[in-house]
């Protein structure tokens, strides 16, 4: 399978001071800082780099950087200011700096105004603060959460309310990856900020700072995932074509029989259907990988106890037993590190929720509709979610897809997203349903079992059967010693089985595909009934949105179930 080639849109958020010690020198640092983050995002070839920077355009270090990224990388410019755009303009005063302002909010391609008003007195809960410093502060506040990588160029002093200090402290709490340029000594190597604190006369303590990251996954993590993604070659080239040639099949039959003549799907066959296919293909491939390291780790482990345990009971002067207890345990930690090398679960994670936008933008783009929010309807945005990079991918394939031209019947198209998308999908999380709760009824009863029996073993070792079994003669079956092994390790096997069963999620997603194939049930019989295209856009668009919410909730559910050691 040959490597995949999509552009990587690296969001830049610029916060400084607008009076700089020695502006050339900055800029000169500036340069070098552009050029060292463009060294390390080094895969061209596969990610090529689409700059943009956020800035509030403030005089001084905020033009400065906005200036270098689009004069010296070409990128686009995205302002953020803390007021209405015609109260901000008077922040500046001389005629020169106005025009500077001027012609740099000319070229921005997006421009955000938040609506405080400057003068007004802050809310009753911030009496604390300010009002100009408050709009500086959330203007800040917003251009670290619109940015992968702050950049600050910075004295490393404290300042009041609203200021660069204050700006690094929240993307640094927001996990940003944080580069200050040090605006009082330019010439210094960059360095990236840990976590902020102050000594005693206000300056930034060195121990908050690492070096410069070496890396591409230390820089940029989705950068770096990204790339991985578009270099992955796990899939062979003839297995790969022959899920393409199938689905694509699939997908003409189905128009087929709507009614709907297959050349409206040309472009959504050639531009999205393939790279569903890859996403679709990888994701079960790493789910397959990532299930055999999580059953691996737990019962090799459960199996080390069960040796260490026969071995004390029955085999006391073997001591070379141990040895597979020992070789078991090295296997368990073996396949926990090739795991998390490997990132199969972040991968398996990755790939999937990608199959499943460019599923649903299979369907929406042949009715012009909405294919799931931008910030995938996150109604929890303090959980970790799916990197930005996955939305981008959608919205650059989706680009090579057009909509379904005005001659095609629109009873075909209405039969044909009703059945081959809404249909399809409500059997799937039914089918997903059924066999995730027998899956998880049959582990319960296992359970279940294994509780009883260990119950029985406890019981008859209380009552003491068996004891009188013994004589010594190590060739001789001994009761007293297998119950108690079996009073040992049973538990043991329990345990496992319901470690594997939470890692598995069985009840929940059984529950959520439970209740999503009747939500899919229902907007199919909506798609059936719709009278016009508009309605049916409208329809298209709250089905994405629910099957983008639910696969971002997914996410965040998966995501707590990393491989881990259990032992």
């Amino acid at each position: 399978m040959r490597a995949l080639s999509l552009p990587y849109e690296l969001r830049l958020g610029i916060t400084g001071h607008r009076q700089l010690e020695d502006e050339p020198a900055v800029a000169g640092g500036v340069a070098r800082l552009l050029d060292r983050i463009d060294g390390t995002l080094n895969q061209q070839d596969v990610a090529p780099l689409s700059w943009t920077v956020v800035s509030a355009l403030a005089r001084g270090a905020d033009r400065l950087f906005a200036e270098a990224v689009l004069d010296n990388k070409r990128g686009r410019l995205e302002v953020i200011t803390p007021f209405p755009v015609d109260e901000y303009r008077k922040d500046f005063d001389a005629e020169t700096d106005s025009a500077h302002f001027e012609r740099l909010l000319a070229r921005a391609g997006q421009v955000q105004q938040l609506e405080m008003v400057p003068g007004v007195a802050a809310p009753a809960g911030d009496s604390q603060v300010p009002a100009d410093e408050a709009a500086y502060l959330t203007a800040g506040e917003r251009l670290v959460d619109s940015s992968e990588i702050l950049v600050a160029i910075w004295n490393g002093r404290g300042s009041p309310g609203g200021g660069t200090a204050d700006v690094v402290q929240y993307a640094v709490q927001q996990e940003r990856v944080v580069i200050w340029l040090d605006s009082s000594r330019p010439d210094d190597p960059p360095k990236l900020v840990r976590s902020v604190r102050y000594s005693s006369d206000g300056l930034l303590d060195s121990a908050c700072t690492t070096e410069f990251p070496p890396t591409a996954n230390l820089l940029s993590r989705g950068y770096h995932q990204q790339a991985r993604y578009c270099l992955d070659d796990s899939l062979p080239s003839e297995l790969y074509a022959r899920h393409v040639g199938q689905r694509c099949g699939e997908l003409v039959h189905m128009a087929e029989t709507s009614g709907l003549d297959s050349v409206a799907l040309d472009t959504v066959l050639a531009g999205i259907v393939p790279q569903f296919v890859r996403a679709d293909q990888l994701a079960r491939h790493y789910q397959r990988r990532h299930g055999w390291s999580v059953g691996g780790v737990l019962y090799v482990a459960a199996a080390a106890v069960t040796v260490a345990v026969g071995q004390v009971l029955f085999f006391p002067d073997r001591l070379w037993l141990i040895l597979f207890e020992v070789l078991a345990m090295l296997l368990v930690l073996g396949l926990w590190w090739f795991g998390r090398r490997e990132a199969w679960h972040e991968k398996w994670l990755h790939d999937r929720y990608l199959a499943e936008r460019l599923r649903t933008t299979t369907f929406t783009a042949l009715v012009g509709a909405i294919s799931g929010q931008a910030n995938d309807g996150d109604p929890l945005p303090f959980y970790r979610g799916p990197q930005h990079w996955l939305a981008r991918c959608v919205d650059t394939l989706a680009r090579s897809a057009t909509a379904v031209p005005e001659q095609v019947p629109f009873e075909a198209v209405r039969r044909f997203v009703a059945m081959a998308w809404l249909r399809d999908q409500e059997r799937f999380h039914s089918d997903t349903a059924r066999r995730a709760g027998r899956r998880a009824a049959r582990r319960h009863a296992l359970g279940f079992g294994l509780f009883g029996a260990t119950l029985l073993m406890a019981s008859l070792h209380f009552m003491g059967i068996g004891h009188e079994s013994g004589s010594g003669r190590p060739t001789e079956v001994r009761l007293d010693l297998w119950i108690t092994f079996l009073a040992l390790v049973l538990p043991v096997w329990a345990g496992t089985i319901h470690a594997m069963t939470s890692q598995l999620e069985l009840e929940r997603i059984a529950e959520r595909s439970r209740r999503m194939g009747r939500a899919l049930g229902r907007m199919a019989r909506q798609a059936g009934c719709a009278r016009t295209p508009g309605e049916l856009r409208r329809i298209c668009t709250d089905a994405a949105t629910l099957m983008t919410v639910e696969n971002r909730e997914w996410w965040v559910l998966l995501s707590f179930h990393e491989l881990r050691l259990h032992v």
